[in-house]
């Protein structure tokens, strides 16, 4: 068999398309790197609440609005002492971090919370708003329809 004819057998059998087509979707898979914490839409903030209540709203929150259709795997774990807590929403096939609410425990009923989102698509500046008031009010919603404090800026690539 000739180079040539070896070449023309490959694209006859439609082989160098699907090569082609899984190195774009390498490619592609790749380039989702999820959060980047220095550029990622965050925000920080305090709330009068346990922090398994915390950690109620922000897994509520996530389920409502940061899964979507693709129904994303969620992460949720609450450390056994209860002080502190992590709720996570990542790609299925590449683990890509989309979302991160950490909670710590300041006292009994007072907890910090921090919100990263990935700023693609849904888990932008609007879902940490809307995560932070699901968190604060207990409703959860993929827009912050509560009347809010003046904030410090929020980082926002």
């Amino acid at each position: 068999m000739t180079g040539q004819h070896g070449l023309r057998g490959l694209l006859s059998t439609g082989a160098l398309a699907r090569v082609l087509l899984l190195g774009l979707v390498i490619l592609t898979l790749a380039a989702c790197k999820g959060i980047n914490p220095a550029s990622s839409p965050s925000r920080s903030f305090e709330v009068d609440l346990d922090v398994r209540t915390a950690f109620d709203r922000a897994v509520q929150q996530s389920e409502f609005c940061l899964v979507t259709k693709d129904r994303f795997p969620i992460t949720a774990q609450i450390a056994p002492d209860g002080q502190s807590a992590l709720v996570r929403v990542n790609m299925t096939l590449t683990d890509t971090l989309l979302s991160e609410v950490r909670i710590q425990a300041l006292s009994a009923q007072r907890s910090r919370v921090d919100v990263l989102m990935w700023g693609v698509d849904v888990w932008d500046m609007t879902a940490v708003d809307a995560m932070k008031a699901a968190i604060e009010f207990g409703v959860p919603s993929c827009v912050n329809y509560f009347p809010t404090e003046q904030q410090p800026p929020a980082r926002n690539r």
